[in-house]
């Protein structure tokens, strides 16, 4: 009795099964599959948007992203196709997931490059770089594990190239600049900041990104690999600085840089002259202390030169040459 009682449960429980699961799935002709109404596309790309946009204001982005690209996957040429693409941007720059972000806004542009959308996609990727160039770490299987000042340099180059005649252009070349000079790669950030003065010679920019020019050239001149070309180079840089309308005045900050480079540039020219006198060469030794005295007066190497040229007049009478 028992056993006849347990068959006919199995047997009514399999008759119900298919008619559970089929509720939830619906057979269409026109793809040849079973579907499940809960994740098909809605049947206007208006209502799509919407069902998507929902998920979106509820702050379930990864739902809205799903629903998003649904729309795009099925309606590609809806005039609705360039603003969900963006809202799957939007979507990734709220997860702070910022790189993805980033590369869904471009491939907006890319894909639709007559969206009224590319003035506010051109900020936000500006914002994005920022980020980077600020320390935002990367993300790998979700982890903010790596630097990217990389990162930063791609994405204000991008920036400028999608509205090179924007007010984002001249500052993401300015930002460009300065990533390189945080890595301290000053050759690159000299060529980028002379870039923007090239570019965009209206910007407010311009005198920033010539003193940059000139403070790049002064730490790449601390290089012991480099040669004094980019000293001197550096000093013409900040008193060509200096000459310009509107800076009179060098800032405290370039004032002292120029002192140093004056410095560097005394030492090296005493380092000669010192060869010289040790070798007992007095008169090549009082040709480099002298141009030390004419040239940096105000360096504490010009002190040092004044004081071995009294050694030598001493040691060889006033008649050697100066």
């Amino acid at each position: 009795m028992t056993k006849k009682i347990i068959i006919s449960l199995l047997a009514a429980l399999l008759c119900l099964m298919p008619l559970k699961a089929f509720a939830y799935w619906v057979w269409t002709p026109e793809t040849g599959k079973w579907i499940n109404p809960k994740y098909a596309v809605k049947d206007s790309p208006e209502e799509q948007f919407d069902f998507a946009m929902g998920f979106y204001k509820g702050i379930d982005y990864k739902r809205a992203i799903g629903e998003f690209q649904k729309l795009l996957r099925f309606y590609p040429k809806s005039e609705l196709a360039p603003t969900a693409q963006y809202y799957v941007g939007r979507s990734h720059e709220d997860m702070e997931d910022y790189y993805k972000a980033y590369l869904t806004y471009q491939k907006t542009i890319d894909t639709y490059p007559f969206t009224d959308k590319i003035d506010e996609i051109v900020e936000r990727e500006y914002r994005i770089g920022n980020l980077f160039l600020t320390g935002h770490k990367t993300k790998i299987l979700g982890m903010a594990l790596l630097p990217a000042t990389d990162k930063a340099v791609e994405i204000f180059r991008r920036v400028a190239d999608n509205a090179p005649y924007g007010k984002y252009a001249p500052l993401a070349q300015f930002k460009i600049g300065e990533t390189y000079k945080k890595e301290k790669n000053y050759g690159e950030a000299i060529v980028e900041f002379q870039k923007l003065v090239d570019s965009y010679p209206e910007s407010e920019l311009v005198d920033d990104a010539k003193y940059e020019i000139a403070f790049c050239t002064y730490k790449a001149s601390l290089d012991p690999a480099y040669d004094q070309t980019p000293t001197d180079t550096a000093m013409q840089q900040f008193e060509e600085y200096a000459k310009q309308p509107g800076n009179t005045e060098l800032s405290k900050e370039g004032a002292a840089t120029l002192r140093k480079l004056k410095e560097r540039k005394a030492e090296n020219i005493y380092q000669a002259a010192y060869f010289y006198d040790r070798q007992k060469h007095y008169e090549s030794a009082i040709i480099y202390y002298n141009e030390i005295l004419s040239k940096f007066p105000d360096t504490d190497c010009a002190v040092k030169a004044l004081s071995r040229l009294k050694i030598i007049e001493r040691k060889v009478g006033p008649n050697t040459k100066k």
